[in-house]
């Protein structure tokens, strides 16, 4: 069984700047792993006019109130499509906007199969096997666990997707071609929100959208995807992952 390991401070300060771009709304606030809260929206997207109705406005987070037709005839729509998708690969596209670029491979396998292999010189390896979520660092041979669960993208790849679960829906704007679906845990209604960016007719997600509380904003774009086709469930293990005992090494 691969070892737990402690999260030394440069594992830490790594995940933290490398997956940005994973972290969401829907989990714990763990620092890195995909997990930690999100709130606000950017200068830059107000400037923009790129906030969706119900999302931050004045440094506040506010749902949508009742939705109208056109509103819960979109997100039937996204219902539909995520719970349509079987598998997914595509190369993925990391940005934010303190500087920070990575680009690499995804794999999705629906539900609880999930895998991110980001490209060198980011030596960041995440997998979804079902159950937990590693984060592996390829450089410092260092693994740490997530319960899967407890992840922001575990939303798109459970076994069935349903925004009346769990979620609370904080913006859906459509327009020029594009529908943007913004949510949040309504647990934990100050932990901030992530935005699925979906091309329209036909309906294909193009990127996620995120905020942390440091105000940086991080975007994942996916090129290419390629969907339907088996995919080798190899690519969802990690027992023969290296991973450094340093626990026992110092004894």
């Amino acid at each position: 069984m691969t070892p737990k390991l402690p999260v030394t401070p440069r594992l830490l300060a790594r995940r933290k700047l490398l997956t940005a771009g994973l972290k969401g709304a829907f989990g714990v606030a763990a620092a890195g792993l995909i997990g930690t809260s999100l709130f606000g929206a950017s200068p830059a997207a107000h400037a923009q006019g790129a906030v969706p109705q119900g999302a931050v406005q004045g440094g506040a987070l506010e749902a949508l109130g009742p939705l109208s037709p056109d509103q819960v005839a979109a997100l039937t729509r996204v219902e539909r499509y995520l719970n349509d998708i079987n598998t997914m690969q595509a190369r993925f596209v990391q940005i934010s906007n303190n500087g920070g670029y990575a680009q690499g491979d995804l794999y999705v396998d629906r539900p609880g199969h999930m895998r991110f292999d980001y490209d060198a010189p980011t030596p960041v390896l995440l997998i979804a096997n079902g159950l937990t979520l590693l984060y592996y660092d390829k450089e410092l041979k260092e693994a740490t666990f997530l319960p899967l669960w407890e992840t922001p993208l575990w939303f798109l790849i459970r076994e069935e997707v349903r925004f009346d679960d769990n979620v609370e829906i904080v913006g859906i704007e459509e327009a020029l071609g594009t529908l943007r679906v913004s949510l949040r845990d309504p647990d934990t209604p100050d932990g901030g929100v992530v935005t699925l960016v979906f091309s329209d007719r036909p309906l294909t997600l193009r990127k996620w959208e995120l905020i942390d509380p440091q105000g940086i904003e991080t975007q994942v774009s996916l090129v290419n995807p390629v969907y339907g086709e088996a995919i080798d469930g190899d690519l969802f293990k990690y027992h023969d992952l290296e991973v450094h005992n340093r626990r026992r090494r110092e004894r």
